[in-house]
């Protein structure tokens, strides 16, 4: 049987071209993971830092408004019960678009209040259910007078950019320009007191304050971060074969066929005998 031909092996150019593609590869895929590794450590120190904000103010007595940004800050004093005494700027009353609450479609409303301090505070009043097409909107009645209010400061939010009727971010520049120097934080009601009497909201319910967890990005982190470990590990072993397999005596070569030689035998046959006699 005629010998199998040799499968040629791969130049030396071509194969280093390989092995360096590979290495490069697995660094690239390793550069990857790390960066999402201290993305998702960036989210766990964001929660843990808002947990922790949250643990130290939640349970502080209420403060006014204009004694909690004394230093010019009210954001520093985020999750804090404030107090503030104006009127509602009512032209100002703002739908805060795509925000379910307990997976029902609602819209938050949004109002300016213009304290007695000359400063203005945006305040989350409440939520109502959007209305079915053939329904109206139950706009809320606001006091005509002096209010005062209890409310939980919140960060503003970052803006998206967008500017469609009504807004999609809590921030002062998605609802009207208030009448005066605007806090640099809003509030989210929780009581409010005027010659009638107190509500703790206007419209349906009030808004619930999120819940805080720490989530699973410290998992995600270790994952990511093994993940940049093994990333070039792998591709250090795995370049290291294809330059074994692809060399001279490879596996992948085909080896000189061994040609069988027939068995000479000892003696003749019992056939051979019998024909001789």
């Amino acid at each position: 049987m005629p010998d199998s031909p040799a499968v040629p092996t791969r130049s030396r150019a071509r194969r280093v071209l390989v092995v360096v593609a590979i290495v490069l590869a697995s660094v690239l895929i390793s550069a990857v993971a790390v960066r999402a590794g201290f993305w998702q450590l960036g989210r766990h120190e964001a929660r843990a830092s808002a947990i922790a904000l949250f643990e130290e103010n939640a349970h502080l007595a209420p403060v006014a408004a204009s004694e909690a940004a004394s230093d010019g800050s009210l954001a520093d004093d985020e999750w804090r019960q404030i107090t503030a005494t104006g009127t509602f700027d009512t032209a100002s009353l703002t739908l805060l678009r795509n925000r379910p609450i307990d997976r029902e479609r609602v819209y938050q409303l949004l109002v300016w209040l213009d304290t007695d301090d000359g400063r203005s505070l945006l305040v989350n009043l409440g939520y109502l259910p959007v209305p079915g097409p053939t329904e109206d909107l139950a706009a809320p009645v606001l006091p005509d007078g002096a209010v005062t209010v209890t409310a939980v400061a919140r960060a503003f939010e970052a803006d998206d950019g967008r500017r469609d009727s009504g807004a999609t971010r809590i921030v002062p520049t998605q609802v009207p320009a208030p009448a005066g120097d605007p806090y640099d934080a809003y509030a989210v009601l929780r009581e409010a007191c005027a010659d009638d009497g107190c509500v703790d909201h206007y419209g349906a319910g009030p808004v619930p304050l999120p819940e805080l967890s720490l989530g699973p990005h410290l998992a995600y982190t270790w994952q990511w971060f093994a993940f940049a470990v093994i990333a070039p590990v792998g591709g250090v072993l795995l370049a290291r074969r294809e330059w074994t397999l692809s060399g001279d005596g490879a596996p992948g070569d085909a080896a000189p066929r061994v040609r069988r030689v027939p068995r000479r035998r000892s003696g003749p046959s019992d056939e051979e005998i019998e024909d001789a006699l």
